[in-house]
């Protein structure tokens, strides 16, 4: 059990301090100096805090009062210390508010204006925490500023997030006209939503920045490495602060301990407690219609896959059938479904109940188009711009769609109402909602104090109030950290396509009828980026969604190398897995890609090299079991060029097993080179310590190569046989490698029957079909 944490008066002012971290605080400018007690890192000299306003001169911390007192909340139990600076001569008091725990290594502080003028403060901003870049402020790392490295975290589902050196230019993040950005200021300036890490390659330690609250502001943190400068800054919209009334910037924590995938998991772990996460207990497997059919999607072809899916329970052991967009009237109109479905929606909800499988639904409610029946009836609901007209949040399905106000009363009724409906009246029990920021686009609202993400927030809890606490709600196209608490699940990429990087539109090989990003941001490629730079939400924030597993061998331009790397990027992600062809054209082979994947592993995957490249090649998940430790592993090549991947091994000799071209590649220390692998392809890889027992080493039935197929374990020394329980998880037609520890297999039976049983190197391979659990039993000699 950790220490408490303790508190006393320094030379400057009081300080915290718990087993991982001491926070120190200068009385005379509120500053805040946090150290890790390993190794003594002190990134942050002096952390300011301060606001600024539309107009007028910043607000500065003077001289400050403080309090020291007991803390208990959702994140636990510590120590609380308050440094307040009132400036009568200003009209405004500020407040700092320094927290450490008991618990875990984070310092988390906040940030308050309190407004004693007659008149309304437009506040523009609340900066948290601020290295100034000047003087001891400055930010302080071993390595020079262009070899540092940053994490840099994405606005909403589709925007990029990736590592950068501080030599490199920003991204930008779309649509642009609408991401919350700063002007692209040159190389090495970033701007990182809701949380932003600093690496020091030369010392091996990083500084997380990030807010683990997220319900009335949208937090930014900013770096610039030429200036030595880190900014978490809460945005406030221009708020009006009215007499006497207390502005907070959100809860913004700081870590200093272990590396960056430890702190964003941490993190991850913080913000879903603090927020309320809902994080199945299940997470999803399914079919979606919309890669393959687009809006063209018909009743016929829901129904054509649910009968290709019920002759296939085996192969394809799913739980949902998703219908995306295609059936809706209009954008806005959602309870008019057109044409195409002649029966209706409820008909097609209980047609996929009757065949045993969930029906979900897509909408984008967030999202009105200008055409819409619900726009002509209610043009209120809609943001308006400077100018007092709706404001355009999207331009797609060859129109134009305003985004929805959340703080308007009725608009929020409207909500409730149609996914009531959807929900307990057409008996969809799963709804993928889309376009997400639309409710959070920058504008004049029907309530006048509301923010972005307050009014982004409550549309989400209306949303919630009609779907229900049970029902799934996957979240698309949506804010990231103030979503937490309503979603189930959460797409954290931008889409999938069928071709590996962008293509203009004549080389495609399907037309795209709607375009959710620029070309250069829709592809194989860039959605795998997500899916691994994003792995740390996983069951911390809500199930990740990948997006859709593509096997088609039919208007695809993916190679089938691409098509492995990117089943082995949502495979070891542990992440919703949903397939989106028409299963009916699927060659038998490639319908066994989808059964490698199910069921979803139960945790996902680390990216171990986040902060040495923008697209992480190592993908590593160590599965912890006392019969069978192993470690999964998906090494990528994705530059344009075949080249050797070497990968490091941890300290000791290592069973490697190689799962795309099955074999198993004996025992290796130190590393593994892994020699010409082509451009877009990858390697799948089952690391298991090496003994001197026969044991599997790995199987060809699922992507966990044995994490979820082999259930048991055990060697009879007596008989000299090995026992193994394996599963039906995976593909039914497999083979299991076991490594004999010199002794030479004999013999293979299962469930009681003699099975295949080859010599390939130095494994024994049996050869299964397997429908139910049972017991393989292989004899050494």
């Amino acid at each position: 059990m950790a220490e408490a944490t303790t508190s006393g008066l320094g030379r400057g002012g009081p300080w915290l301090q718990n087993a991982w971290i001491r926070v120190e605080t200068r009385q005379d400018d509120a500053s805040i100096s946090p150290v890790a007690l390993d190794g003594a890192f002190r990134p942050v000299e002096r952390g300011l805090a301060s606001v600024t306003f539309v107009d007028g001169a910043p607000a500065r911390f003077e001289r400050a009062d403080y309090d020291v007192q007991p803390h208990h909340d959702a994140l636990g139990a510590g120590r609380r210390l308050t440094l307040v600076s009132s400036q009568p001569r200003r009209g405004l008091t500020l407040c700092r508010e320094v927290v450490l725990y008991d618990g875990h290594p984070q310092c988390v502080t906040r940030l308050g204006i309190t407004n004693n003028r007659r008149a309304p403060l437009a506040v523009a901003a609340l900066h948290a925490c601020t290295a100034s870049g000047q003087g001891r402020g400055r930010l302080r790392l071993t390595a020079p500023p262009h070899e540092w490295r940053v994490y840099r975290h994405g606005w909403q589902s589709w925007s990029p997030t990736m590592s950068f050196g501080g030599s490199e230019r920003d991204v930008r993040s779309r649509p642009p006209e609408l991401a919350p950005e700063p002007p692209d200021t040159g190389p090495g300036r970033f701007a990182s939503d809701d949380v932003g890490v600093l690496f020091d390659p030369a010392s091996g330690r990083s500084l997380l920045v990030g807010a683990v609250s997220a319900r009335s502001l949208l937090t930014q943190v900013a770096v610039d490495a030429p200036a030595h400068s880190i900014d978490a800054r809460c945005l406030a919209d221009g708020l009006p602060l009215a007499p006497g009334e207390t502005l907070w910037s959100e809860r913004i924590a700081i870590d200093l301990t272990g590396g960056p995938n430890d702190q964003l998991e941490r993190y991850g772990a913080l913000l879903g407690r603090e927020m309320g996460a809902r994080v199945p207990a299940k997470t999803p497997s399914g079919w979606c219609s919309w890669y393959y059919y687009f809006t063209t999607a018909s009743e016929d072809d829901i129904i054509g896959n649910l009968r290709v899916l019920e002759r296939h329970r085996r192969e394809l052991p799913i739980d949902t059938v998703q219908i995306d967009d295609g059936y809706q009237a209009d954008i806005g109109d959602w309870l008019t479904a057109n044409e195409k479905f002649p029966h209706g929606m409820r008909w097609l909800a209980s047609e996929i109940k009757r065949a045993g499988y969930t029906p979900g639904l897509w909408l984008a409610p967030f999202l009105i188009a200008e055409t819409s029946k619900t726009f002509a009836a209610h043009p209120e609901f809609a943001v308006r711009g400077p100018d007092g007209e709706p404001a355009t949040a999207s331009r797609n399905w060859q129109r134009q769609s305003f985004g929805l106000d959340g703080s308007h009363p009725g608009a929020r009724a409207w909500l409730t109402e149609v996914f009531r409906e959807v929900c307990e009246g057409w008996g969809y029990d799963y709804v993928k909602i889309d376009f997400l920021y639309g409710a959070a686009i920058a504008g004049r609202r029907h309530e006048a104090a509301a923010t972005r993400i307050s009014a982004y927030r409550d549309a989400l809890a209306a949303v919630r109030a009609g779907v229900g606490p049970a029902r799934f709600i996957l979240g698309c196209g949506a804010l990231m950290a103030p979503s937490v608490g309503f979603f189930d699940g959460n797409r954290i990429g931008p889409d999938v396509a069928p071709f590996w990087r962008n293509l203009t539109r004549s080389e495609r090989a399907e037309p795209r009828p709607r375009a959710r990003a620029p070309d250069d941001d829709l592809s194989a490629e860039v959605a795998i980026r997500n899916t691994l730079t994003r792995s740390w939400m996983h069951r911390r924030l809500w199930a990740n969604d990948p997006d859709c597993l593509l096997v088609r061998a039919d208007r695809t331009k993916l190679t089938p190398d691409e098509t492995r790397t990117l089943a082995t990027a949502i495979g070891l992600s542990g992440g919703m897995m949903l397939s989106s062809d028409d299963l009916a054209a699927i060659p038998d082979d490639r319908l066994e890609l989808i059964s490698l994947l199910l069921p979803v592993l139960p945790e996902s995957a680390r990216p171990m090299d986040l902060m040495e490249r923008d697209m992480p090649e190592r993908f590593e998940l160590a599965v912890e079991r006392d019969f069978d430790p192993l470690r999964l592993v998906g090494a990528f090549n994705f530059a344009d060029d075949t080249r050797d991947l070497v990968l490091p091994l941890a300290a000791g000799r290592w069973h490697v097993f190689e799962l795309w071209e099955p074999r198993y590649r004996g025992v290796a220390e130190g590393d593994v080179t892994l020699p010409l692998v082509a451009p877009h392809a990858c390697r799948a890889l089952a690391l298991r310590p090496a003994g001197r027992l026969p044991r599997v080493v790995g199987t060809t039935a699922h992507i966990g190569m044995g994490a979820l197929d082999i259930g048991s374990q055990d060697w009879d020394a007596a008989s000299r046989t090995l026992r193994l329980g394996v599963t039906a998880a995976g593909r039914a037609r497999r083979r299991v490698y076991v490594a004999g520890g010199g002794l030479r297999a004999t013999h293979a039976r299962f469930a009681s029957a003699d099975v295949p049983l080859t010599v390939e190197g130095d494994a024994a391979v049996a050869e299964l079909v397997v429908d139910i659990d049972a017991s393989l039993e292989i004899t050494f000699s």
